[in-house]
């Protein structure tokens, strides 16, 4: 048994699931392939606790735009340390970080922080709900764990069956049910909550811009979980990529390479509402991750990252299609370059998925770390992408042989 096995057992009669978080499950059917913990990381290469190095393209599910243990970020962390992290009153910082996100972030008229992604979510439809004194919200998408968001496992989950009546579900990409929804319910409806962007091969802004004309036509506000499209897709994340106007947004992941914050913003006519009900939590000033925020957007800012995310994820793109080809696969790159993925396209869609899963299980002995889809950091240079289509090419023709044996279904990914 590997320590990180016996480490495993361990965590598992102290730690419900053995982890914090649901995507850092260990995947049974990966054959120790995966690791299950995860010691330490710089610039793009993370090591497990055996000390196997991989070439990482997940980056603790998006947050690590720049890179492990980068040290402009780090440095200005430690700076601060040496102030202090929390203090009496709010720091100077606070005023620093919204002015950033105001002039980088279209409609950001006014900034409050939190610390995670669905505390952002969930701020936004507080404020949806207070300024239109209407219940009801329809989403499109994950968007955390609060009761709002977890209706559809209700009542197994914790959440009030009753609250099904006050969320309804729109299959993101699905314009035809948001339509007959937003018609059904205009009138109770307080907000849209979607996601810009799914991560799939769709990756022209359509239906989002299909509910910012609904939610316009119908009084209704629209908001932006940009948790992970935020400062990934562009530096004012999807709402300058596909041009969307939206009333409220949501970001956190990427916008402090790791640290933990999340921002809740948006036009001033509804941020406003905050002036007449109490939403706050004392962490939310905590300096360390402010300087990291700064930081990150600073870089971010004056060395063009994003034009680098996109050129190392279309090297990235341009290898699997050359890969798929030399191979004789019926597959091609998709997506959009910050997080591409090789879609595998035969008519035997089981066929897709067991080959899917061969091959991310024999990535993981080639020491390249990723589930899904290849998030792209500033750290990833090209010498890293090559090194990577190498061991993916030398992966997937093992996992061509494999297959044949390795007939039956495939159990879903977590995420």
């Amino acid at each position: 048994m590997k320590p990180s096995d016996k480490h495993f057992e361990e965590a598992l009669k102290l730690i419900p699931w053995g982890t914090q978080t649901n995507a850092k499950r260990p995947y049974p059917l990966f054959d120790e392939t995966m690791p299950k913990f995860i010691e330490r990381g710089k610039g793009c290469r993370i090591w497990d606790m055996e000390g196997k190095e991989y070439i990482d393209y997940r980056l603790a599910l998006g947050p690590v735009t720049l890179g492990y243990c980068y040290d402009e970020v780090d440095n200005a962390v430690r700076e601060q340390m040496k102030k202090g992290v929390l203090f009496s009153m709010a720091s100077p910082m606070e005023l620093e970080l919204a002015r950033l996100l105001h002039e980088t972030v279209p409609n950001a008229d006014m900034v409050r922080f939190m610390k995670t992604g669905e505390d952002a979510n969930l701020c936004n439809i507080r404020i949806a709900r207070a300024y239109t004194k209407r219940d009801m919200i329809l989403m499109s998408g994950y968007h955390g764990y609060p009761d709002w968001f977890a209706t559809e496992d209700s009542p197994n989950n914790g959440v009030p069956e009753f609250m099904k009546e006050y969320v309804k579900i729109i299959p993101w990409g699905n314009c035809e049910v948001a339509e007959q929804l937003i018609r059904q319910y205009n009138e109770r409806i307080a907000c849209v909550i979607s996601i810009p962007y799914d991560m799939n091969e769709d990756i022209s802004g359509t239906y989002i811009k299909h509910l910012r004309n609904l939610t316009n036509e119908y009084g209704i506000l629209l908001v932006l979980d940009e948790v992970w499209t935020g400062f990934r897709l562009a530096l004012g994340g999807a709402q300058q990529f596909f041009g969307v106007d939206a009333d409220l947004a949501s970001y956190a992941k990427a916008m402090a390479n790791g640290y933990p914050i999340s921002a809740y913003l948006g036009k001033r006519q509804y941020m406003q509402s905050l002036d007449r009900f109490k939403m706050t939590t004392t962490y939310a000033g905590e300096t360390l991750s402010m300087a990291a925020a700064i930081a990150t957007l600073g870089v971010m800012q004056r060395e063009d990252v994003h034009r680098h995310l996109y050129a190392m994820g279309r090297r990235l793109m341009d290898g699997f299609n050359t890969m798929a080809r030399e191979l004789g696969i019926e597959g091609y790159a998709a997506g959009l370059p910050p997080a591409s993925f090789l879609k595998f396209n035969t008519p035997d869609k089981d066929y897709d998925a067991r080959l899917e899963y061969l091959w991310f299980r024999e990535l993981f002995r080639e020491g390249v770390f990723v589930v899904l889809r290849w998030f792209i950091s500033f750290s990833h240079k090209e010498s890293d992408i090559d090194e990577s289509l190498d061991k993916a090419k030398r992966a997937l023709t093992r996992a061509l042989d494999a297959e044949p044996k390795e007939r039956g279904s495939i159990e879903p990914f977590y995420w």
